[in-house]
């Protein structure tokens, strides 16, 4: 069976498959990923939101379901002058953002497409919706960030480790 562990170790290996990310970040919570950025633009997967694990009247509790929410972001370049057009005290964060989302639909369709022969075992299920974000950490922080819901089989052959006496 495929765990969560396992699907995090497989994410961790796009990044570093990505010369584009410089950083991994796993975390519980929104709020821990602050303390634990140490490299731009990074890659976190956070691991909040619930799992599912579905019933079937054909296999009963086989299906699990995976809920993560992949966030990408990148430090703002606040200069000033940094695009004449855009005037004093311009940022580069436009171009933050779209290079987020960029980065963000090449590892979705890594995963869906299964390009680096990782996730044959796992499915991705529902549509998604990016989310930008500005402003964060600092101030200086601008990105995208999605929820997926990774399927798996749940073909442990040992139904239960839990026996009579």
């Amino acid at each position: 069976m495929i765990t969560l562990k396992g699907i995090v170790n497989k994410l961790g290996e796009i990044v570093s498959s990505d010369g584009r990310l410089n950083d991994f970040i796993v975390c519980g919570s929104r709020s821990d990923l602050l303390a634990d950025v140490k490299w731009y633009p990074y890659m976190a997967v956070i691991l909040e939101p619930a799992h599912d694990i579905l019933y079937s009247d054909v296999n009963g509790y086989r299906t699990i379901e995976y809920n993560v929410i992949l966030r990408f972001g990148d430090k703002n370049n606040n200069q000033k002058n940094v695009y004449r057009e855009s005037g004093l005290n311009s940022n580069n964060g436009l171009d933050i953002i779209s290079d987020m989302f960029v980065i963000l639909t090449d590892v979705v369709n890594c995963i869906s497409e299964d390009s680096l022969d990782l996730f044959n075992e796992i499915s991705l299920v529902n549509d998604l919706s990016a989310e930008p974000f500005y402003n964060e950490d600092s101030g200086d922080v601008n990105g995208y960030e999605v929820q997926l819901t990774f399927r798996v089989k749940n073909d442990n052959p040992c139904i239960s480790p839990i026996t009579a006496l």
